[in-house]
């Protein structure tokens, strides 16, 4: 659906300001490609890089931006709730031309609509009934020697809280990891960096 990012970013990774954050413990500078879930099930998305400014400015950006949101909502909102809604877009104040642009998402349902990749939020049983795979080992966040959680302890787990995140992005979750899947690694501000990963990502909440 989106495509103001593949359009006019080339992710280069700088620092934006942002305050609002939805719940999760975010930085107040950011400086990495990141998704934010709150406990409620909003989604904040952070895009930061490179502009092209040759092709457009900062307004057009903006237009292009709030007109694929609007697009998409007038699809697909069926309550008083809007799915899709444009935060911020701006220039950094450093002088560089970089940009940043911020989503809020109604639910992880809409974060997947919107985009490419996908995202899930909720019980380890909402996962299987929305036929989400969930036949896979896990590893303890604090690190392998810790311990693993198995694919059949996992799908016994109906009532634990899963996310399963798109890779390349550091994902910022509404209470603490104690698993995630081997594909991804603890960040020291305790996001889940999936920046190496090549597959959706799981971490499962305590």
């Amino acid at each position: 659906m989106r495509k103001v990012s593949r359009m006019a970013l080339c992710i280069t990774l700088t620092a934006l300001t942002i305050t609002g954050c939805g719940g999760a413990n975010v930085p107040d500078m950011i400086d990495k490609p990141m998704i934010s879930v709150a406990q409620s099930g909003e989604v904040t998305e952070y895009l930061v890089g490179e502009f092209g400014a040759e092709r457009y400015n900062i307004s057009e950006l903006s237009s292009m931006a709030a007109e694929e949101a609007a697009i998409y909502n007038t699809a697909n909102q069926t309550g008083s709730t809007t799915p899709v809604k444009l935060e911020k877009v701006e220039a950094l104040e450093d002088g560089s031309g970089r940009v940043g642009i911020v989503y809020q998402y109604d639910s992880a349902e809409s974060y997947t609509g919107f985009n490419e990749g996908s995202l899930f939020y909720g019980t380890v049983g909402e996962a299987i009934a929305q036929e989400y795979a969930v036949n896979i080992d896990l590893v303890s966040a604090g690190g392998k020697d810790g311990g693993i959680f198995t694919s059949d302890q996992l799908k016994q787990a109906v009532d634990r809280r899963l996310i399963i995140a798109p890779y390349g992005v550091y994902i910022y979750c509404p209470g603490k990891v104690e698993y995630i899947s081997d594909n991804a690694v603890m960040a020291e501000d305790g996001s889940v960096n999936a920046t190496a990963a090549e597959e959706p990502v799981y971490i499962l909440l305590k």
